[in-house]
């Protein structure tokens, strides 16, 4: 019997969710809803939405139709929010990345989850793609020995100029850099422990507030990784995922800036190179119908999804951490900011 969904948030990335949702079996979208008309009709007609199943306000979608969870895709902010609505009617719940607009608020969801016994998912769609499973992978079999340290680049001029991540603070590490360090524990296996970050605002940059970001981390372990980036940075892209090196003990492993996969093992410069490209594997799923297969496997089996909201505060307070350390000007540690 397929899962009784309602999508909250269907214009701008919730889009791509109602492209997901087309078609699929396990999945029936019961209701949408939206602040604005446009969205609520393209998507409408897209799932098969009658027209009084689309709907203004949560709150009233929920009142209206029997539903057994909630998908949505609306501003950060909003999600503790819907996430009240739906724990208290006994719905599950997968909210688009980050998890809230606070770290409180983020904890608040995780609780609410947990006293409602039902599944919070968080949409980290990044650890789904055929490049983020084989680095992973390829960090568990260590074919050039164990991982030492890591970096990351992260350089897309993103046009969001008219959309809230315009005018957010810190909108490159909030709004994207969760992903790449939701990503560096899914690929290493270790959390973020300690966080020190810089942000900064180039003078052509056409964000309100700071795109750029430098950070340094340490990793379980004292394993350092490190990041940087601009969401108003021209010029070479990286690819979505970052351009990333792999640090190992006999030599490199490589996600290079067009997508490519590189091995490469060397000991001291002036002996000979061994370089092959990674054919990557291959998953049956990527992004968000990955994500949905899970959300509904984890609510069939009464089991904890990978990216529930429990693990998903060890991502989000490291974003925390970012934004405290680029603040204040001083390394953070993780694990305090978590504790209650």
């Amino acid at each position: 019997m397929a899962l009784k969904l309602i999508q909250a948030g269907v214009g701008g990335m919730g889009a791509a969710w109602v492209k997901a949702l087309t078609g699929r079996a396990d999945v029936e979208v019961v209701a949408i809803v939206d602040i604005a008309d446009k969205p609520l009709i393209e998507a409408g007609e897209a799932l098969n939405v009658p027209a009084e199943r689309r709907f203004k306000d949560l709150a009233a979608a929920v009142a209206s139709v029997k539903a057994d969870a909630i998908l949505t895709v609306t501003p950060p902010a909003i999600h503790v929010k819907h996430a009240e609505i739906a724990f208290a009617n006994g719905l599950h719940l997968l909210t688009e990345k980050p998890i809230g607009g606070t770290l409180d608020e983020a904890k608040k969801m995780v609780r609410l989850a947990k006293e409602a016994g039902r599944v919070l998912m968080v949409a980290q769609n990044y650890r789904y793609s055929n490049a983020a499973q084989t680095l992973a992978r390829l960090v568990r079999e260590a074919p050039l020995g164990p991982l030492g340290h890591g970096h990351i680049d992260f350089y897309i001029p993103g046009d969001f100029r008219g959309s809230f991540r315009q005018t957010m603070e810190y909108p490159l590490l909030v709004d994207m850099a969760i992903h790449h360090l939701d990503l560096i524990r899914a690929v290493t296996g270790r959390n973020i422990v300690k966080v020190t970050a810089q942000t900064f605002h180039p003078e052509w940059s056409w964000y309100q507030h700071h795109p750029g970001l430098k950070m340094l981390m340490e990793l379980e372990g004292g394993m350092p990784f490190s990041y940087s980036g601009d969401w108003s940075g021209r010029g070479r892209n990286t690819t979505w995922n970052g351009a990333w090196r792999l640090q190992c003990e006999r030599g490199s492993i490589e996600l290079l800036h067009d997508g490519k996969l590189l091995q490469t093992s060397n000991t001291f410069w002036d002996e000979q190179r061994e370089q092959k490209p990674i054919e990557a594997d291959v998953i049956a799923e990527q992004g968000q119908a990955a994500l949905l297969t899970r959300f509904v496997k984890a609510i069939e089996s009464g089991t904890s999804p990978e990216t529930s909201g429990a693990d998903n505060l060890w991502s989000f307070a490291a974003v925390t951490a970012g934004v405290i350390s680029s603040r204040e000007g001083r390394s953070v540690d993780v694990a305090g900011l978590l504790q209650d």
